[in-house]
């Protein structure tokens, strides 16, 4: 009894030096709340006469009702976008889609949203929620699917500087249309990426930069167990609303699932195939096998990769070893008849002359199973060797 309450006074004492140590000293106090006055005043006067459904965009620079030569503009919307996260999560090759976690900063400039610092207590930035100012309609071009990290229990927030240079975060679950050209399948590389533009806007009232932030995390840590990334950066290409900013990443397919599962597989089956056709030639059973083996694996291919102009360079592995090994089958089936012939020939006299002589000897030790054997062994390791070419 006397341990637990020893232990219940411990742990209050405990408790309450931690709640005491978040208390703010007077001092403290009263400068905190001094800037809760200087921030909920410049707020009243910033957002005294902002609508936040206006504009910030300036319309006037190409307007035929205004004389040009007079008239003093104000400079173009600038947006800066800031790159912060750009992850790959999948890859579907039949769809040529590719879906990123893509998160950027945007910044620009609205002259309303403009203060002196010195006049609210030195405050040269504050925190409003989004709803509560102008944002611009950033437009991700070539989207698949689209979906944003937002929701009413968690309120997106905006940031203001003293000079109306005003800014966001944004995450996103990014699906794009990327071109994908599989020819080197299992392996290929690709160039895909998230484009960004002011779809709503015309092309001479904004300017849009790309800029690389701290992405935090390693090229390694980028793809997923099929995929790695070997390159992150900003590409630019023109479009005819105006320049599309292209954040892009280069990804390069992992081969060991397909050299381990299929390549090497699908050469040794060959490779044992010719062996068993040629030693027993009566016996096609392992070929017809064979075929049966190499049309599954066409299929599967057939299934996961996307019908483009050029056949995949494993496709045609496997059609070539379907073709060595159906070869193989033929010459199987004739090689009787040329038996017969060979047999044919030993009995007359230029065969028994032929026999005395070196070469005759070799010839008669030589089987010709095994010289087929190893012509179709060495087709076979050939077309093996190109896919790594």
């Amino acid at each position: 009894m006397l341990k637990s309450m020893l232990l219940f006074v411990l742990s209050t004492w405990f408790l309450n030096g931690i709640v005491f140590s978040q208390d703010m000293t007077p001092d403290e106090a009263a400068t905190y709340n001094k800037f809760l006055e200087d921030q909920n005043r410049l707020w009243t006067d910033l957002f005294k006469n902002y609508n936040p459904t206006i504009s910030a965009i300036y319309t006037l620079h190409t307007s035929k009702f205004v004389d040009q030569n007079r008239t003093a503009h104000p400079p173009i919307t600038e947006l800066n976008l800031t790159l912060g996260m750009l992850k790959l999560v999948d890859v579907v090759e039949v769809e040529e889609k590719v879906t990123f976690l893509f998160d950027y900063i945007a910044e620009y400039k609205d002259s309303r949203l403009k203060w002196d610092p010195l006049e609210y207590g030195g405050i040269d930035h504050i925190y409003v929620p989004q709803k509560a100012v102008w944002l611009p309609e950033i437009t991700i071009a070539d989207a698949h699917e689209i979906k944003f990290f937002e929701s009413d229990d968690a309120p997106r927030t905006a940031w203001i500087n003293y000079n109306g240079t005003t800014g966001f975060y944004t995450s996103t679950v990014a699906s794009v249309i990327c071109q994908m050209d599989v020819f080197k399948f299992p392996l290929d590389h690709h160039e895909c990426g998230v484009s960004i533009l002011f779809h709503t806007y015309f092309a001479d009232e904004y300017e849009i930069k790309s800029l690389m932030g701290d992405i935090g995390k390693p090229l390694a840590l980028l793809g997923n167990g099929e995929w790695k990334v070997t390159y992150v950066g900003v590409d630019e290409e023109p479009h005819k609303t105006g320049d599309v900013q292209r954040f892009i990443a280069r990804i390069e397919r992992n081969p060991g699932f397909y050299v381990a599962l299929v390549m090497i597989p699908a050469f040794f089956i060959n490779f044992l195939s010719i062996i068993a056709l040629f030693i027993n030639i009566e016996d096609i059973t392992v070929g017809l096998t064979n075929i049966m083996a190499m049309t599954f694996i066409l299929v599967i291919l057939a299934a996961d990769l996307p019908k483009t102009a050029r056949i995949p360079l494993l496709a045609i592995y496997v059609i070539v070893g379907l073709v060595i090994v159906m070869t193989s089958i033929a010459v199987v089936l004739v090689l009787p008849f040329i038996r017969k012939y060979q047999k044919k020939n030993k009995n007359n006299e230029m065969g028994e002359e032929l026999i005395k002589t070196r070469l005759g000897r070799f010839y008669n030790w030589l089987k010709l199973e095994y010289v087929l054997m190893m012509i179709f062994q060495m087709a076979n390791f050939i077309n093996f060797i190109i896919l790594f070419m």
